[in-house]
């Protein structure tokens, strides 16, 4: 039995990560969304995750939203656009909003849509992007190494979109402003990470609540770092990326209006957040305001 689930691992990583997605970057929009919505269809593509999204689905929402397979289907696509990005092809993207004239500002985003494109769309508007984020090892995927392989090509794709290097996870904090001062980059960060701890960050998804990471709202809250939130929406039916950029000012009053779009792009359509297959048994069923800050 293990060798079977091992080899359905190996199977499914390789088609979603390499074959469908690999065609659908090549392929005309239209086509291209068509594929990858039938392919979200399957489940035994996504082992482990449907089952996963469906008990959180029910614990946030009183009725169906189709969220397994809007998940995987913004999956697909979400690896369809890094192709496009490792093959050396642009975007097929609108882009509503302007990044701030200076680039020392923080790009704030979520683990949303097609994210990956916002760094490209930094790049090529002249700014200095650093992600924050914590590259995966081979201690993170036992017995996954079609997948670790895909994640080492992401990794690298964002080491050309960030020229001036990404910035690891462990104290980035200190090195992200330290970044915003002496080196005058854009370091892009995403808030919606979710966490065991009752860190007072908290976002409303339907008639639930999730703990978020908060260690970056108190640091940028207190400091009073210009904040452009950003998030690459993917219309359903067309396939068209849209990245939408809204700058939220600084200081504390800056992270309540973040909290505030993050919670209105998860009601817009929910099923494109990337985190569902993992946020398993942290949801909370609440009547609380969702935005309870932490003390600064």
């Amino acid at each position: 039995m293990r060798a079977l689930t091992w080899l359905h691992h190996q199977v499914t990583d390789l088609l979603t990560d390499f074959v469908i997605t690999g065609l659908a970057a090549l392929l005309p929009p239209t086509w291209a969304n068509r594929l990858l919505w039938r392919f979200a269809g399957i489940p035994w593509l996504f082992p482990g995750a449907v089952c996963a999204i469906r008990q959180s689905e029910s614990v946030c929402f009183a009725d169906a939203r189709d969220l397994a397979r809007r998940w995987a289907w913004t999956t697909l696509m979400e690896a369809t656009q890094a192709w496009r990005l490792l093959l050396g092809l642009r975007p097929r993207m609108v882009v509503k909003g302007n990044w701030p004239e200076h680039s020392a500002f923080i790009a704030a985003g979520m683990h949303y849509g097609a994210g990956i494109n916002a760094l490209w769309h930094l790049h090529r508007s002249g700014l200095k992007p650093r992600f924050v984020f914590r590259p995966v090892a081979a201690s993170d995927l036992p017995g996954r190494p079609v997948k670790l392989i895909w994640y080492r090509l992401r990794t690298r794709l964002i080491n050309r979109l960030c020229p001036a290097g990404p910035i690891s996870t462990g104290g980035a904090g200190e090195r992200i402003l330290e970044a915003l001062d002496e080196q005058g980059a854009t370091p892009v960060v995403l808030f919606d990470t979710p966490t065991n701890d009752n860190s007072g960050w908290r976002m409303r998804v339907g008639q639930a609540q999730v703990n978020l990471r908060s260690g970056g709202v108190r640091l940028f809250g207190k400091a009073g770092v210009e904040l452009a939130f950003f998030v690459v929406s993917i219309d359903r039916e067309t396939g068209q990326l849209e990245l939408s950029i809204n700058q939220t000012g600084t200081g504390v009053d800056s992270m309540d209006r973040l909290m505030s779009m993050m919670e209105t792009t998860m009601r817009t359509d929910a099923g494109q957040w990337l985190l569902w297959h993992s946020v398993q048994g942290l949801f909370t069923v609440s009547s609380k305001p969702s935005v309870d800050r932490p003390t600064h």
